[in-house]
């Protein structure tokens, strides 16, 4: 155990990946076990298998299907926030979580009921081991047929669901009409599977995009996408392409920003989402909602409201109370992002330019890497802007980078400091530890201090919060 500030001993995270409920961990583990992580060749199976269930995706109120490298999940934030500021209801579908698994399924605007997950669970369970079909379901696809059915079953005025990799291959793309497909930044990841450029990327993400159906296009780094996407949506003949930079538009204001298009011009707060990358993905969500049958919700009240409230857990996320921030003596920050990827790194670097100017507290970063995926894209653009590095082992139960094998390749691209702690908690710890003693005294002035940041693994992220005991 280590202290906190106040010298209070504290007890690491108990072992659990998916509920505190041990009833409920059990059985997402066994399920984890019965129906392995896999790539699928194609959705023909998974299809099969939803026909045994009845089509749930037949029978879903409007879906919003989001695709992208970056930026999904919080244009699905901001998608959720205006749609309830509107006084809609609204289901989700997303992955992976950030602390506990009913984060990836909400219901009416609730986290799916742990007793009502176990009965689905059962249920697909069953008809999966009852065909052929069903017993070939990946991990994702027997939790994907889950969301489907639970949310043909449960009334709502929208759907929100989250591409899980790619979009042409993945399991979610048996939703046939979308309300609308929204396909936010595309950069480099999972190039293993998606594709060796931006272009093949960009193809895969385009899969989503359907007949008779508009699409949008979140605002991207390289022009090719768009190229992609619009030939992608002639060939599908959807209703229109709507994309960033040529059919709308946003830019910073004094206040916050404005977004404009043919449609609408609104004049918005800064969203409560750090960074200003946000209002990017606010943009993107915004034009969403004018393509599709709720543009009666894109008003500049029911947005502004929107801007105040929307949350999503983990992106670039200051942690003010909890455990991991109770033991920052004052003047420290403790900060996390899920950014892992090279147009993250970019974001990332953004921000803390923006911290540089402010007040050039030395950052610390608290780091690992999921195994698989290109960590030099993702660190190279960082290097040199942490006074120290301490890289993170921990059981996530998923592949991660081998801890000194990322520390070595840290220390060669000019990260300063850089070591490796067996916790979360004891690198924080050594952070701290080495504290000037002026500044570890209980009060002085706040330009002193120092920030601490945690990236580079949505699954370090949420490991933080579980620690940190954050309610997402």
């Amino acid at each position: 155990m280590l202290p906190d500030a106040q010298g209070t001993a504290i007890t690491p995270a108990p072992a659990w990946h998916y509920s505190a409920d041990p009833a409920l961990e059990a059985l997402i583990s066994r399920i984890r076990d019965t129906y392995p992580p896999q790539t699928p060749a194609g959705l023909e199976g998974f299809r099969a298998f939803l026909n045994v269930l009845g089509n749930p995706q037949h029978h879903l109120p409007p879906v919003f299907h989001v695709a992208g490298t970056n930026g999904k999940g919080s244009t699905i934030a901001f998608l959720q926030s205006a749609l309830e500021a509107g006084g809609k209801t609204v289901h989700r579908f997303i992955s992976p979580h950030m602390v506990r698994f009913t984060e990836r399924i909400v219901i009416g605007g609730r986290e799916i009921a742990p007793d009502v997950l176990t009965a689905l669970v059962a249920e697909i369970d069953a008809a999966a081991q009852s065909t052929a079909a069903g017993r070939g379901l990946s991990f994702f696809e027997f939790f994907t047929a889950l969301a489907l059915t639970a949310f043909a079953r449960y009334p709502a005025d929208a759907v929100l669901v989250e591409v899980g990799m790619g979009g042409l291959l993945d399991a979610t793309n048996v939703i046939d009409s979308p309300a609308c497909a929204v396909i936010t930044r595309i950069s480099h990841d999972h190039m293993r599977m998606l594709g060796n450029n931006v272009t093949e990327i960009a193809a895969q993400k385009a899969g989503i995009i359907k007949q008779s159906c508009p699409a949008v296009l979140g605002p991207q780094v390289d022009a090719a996408v768009l190229d992609v996407c619009a030939a992608a949506a002639a060939r599908a003949g959807a209703a229109g392409l709507y994309a960033a930079g040529r059919d709308w538009h946003v830019t910073q204001t004094a206040e916050g920003f404005r977004f404009q298009s043919a449609q609408a011009s609104f004049d918005l707060p800064q969203p409560a989402l750090c960074g200003d990358h946000q209002v990017l993905n606010a943009g993107t969500a915004i034009a969403a909602l004018l393509a599709s049958p709720f543009a009666d919700v894109a008003r500049a009240d029911i947005l502004t409201q929107a801007m105040h409230n929307v949350r999503w857990a983990g992106r670039m996320q200051r942690l003010d109370t909890g455990v991991l921030a109770d033991m920052l003596p004052a003047g420290w920050e403790l900060w996390v992002d899920g950014a892992h990827n090279d147009s993250g790194a970019e974001i990332m670097k953004t921000q803390i330019a923006r911290w540089q100017a402010q007040d050039a507290k030395p950052l610390h970063l608290l780091t690992a890497f999921k195994a698989r995926k290109a960590p030099d894209e993702f660190y190279a653009p960082l290097a040199g802007l942490f006074a120290s590095t301490q890289v993170v082992d921990f059981d996530m139960g998923a592949p991660m980078e081998p801890v000194h094998k990322l520390a070595q390749r840290l220390s060669h691209a000019g990260y300063a400091d850089v070591r490796v702690s067996e916790s979360l908690l004891a690198a924080l710890g050594a952070i701290l530890a080495a504290i000037p003693p002026v500044q570890a005294a209980p009060r002085f002035e706040s330009a002193a201090g120092g920030r601490i940041l945690v990236a580079g693994s949505l699954y370090l992220v949420g490991h933080a919060l579980k620690i940190n005991g954050a309610d997402t």
